[in-house]
């Protein structure tokens, strides 16, 4: 495997890791460290997560609520709200509605 990762392949990486993943109750500590070997990650006291996959221009804003996580894509003025409290279904959400990739 290359040192350096593109993007494609970081992202490929990551739905390997989901595939892997089990149900567990959402925690913004444990969802950063499994995302940091393939995305570029940042926070402002784990209510705000800052994402983005390495090699990519585009990364996500994902803010942590009680009931729910409001994620914003940079450059877009648009927001999705997901209610789940599993790691595994937020990322396949997020892998779902490609805002993860440009």
């Amino acid at each position: 495997m290359a040192l350096k990762r593109t993007s494609l392949e970081n992202y490929t990486l990551l739905l390997v890791e989901l595939n892997k993943m089990r149900h567990t109750e959402f925690k913004a500590k444990t969802f950063l460290k499994k995302m940091r070997p393939f995305c570029k990650t940042s926070h402002l006291k784990y209510k705000r997560l800052f994402v983005r996959v390495r090699g990519s221009n585009i990364g996500i804003c994902i803010q942590v609520q009680d009931d729910c996580f409001v994620v914003t894509q940079t450059y877009s003025i648009h927001e999705f709200v997901f209610y789940c409290n599993s790691q595994k279904t937020l990322l396949s959400k997020l892998l779902k509605h490609n805002l993860l990739t440009a």
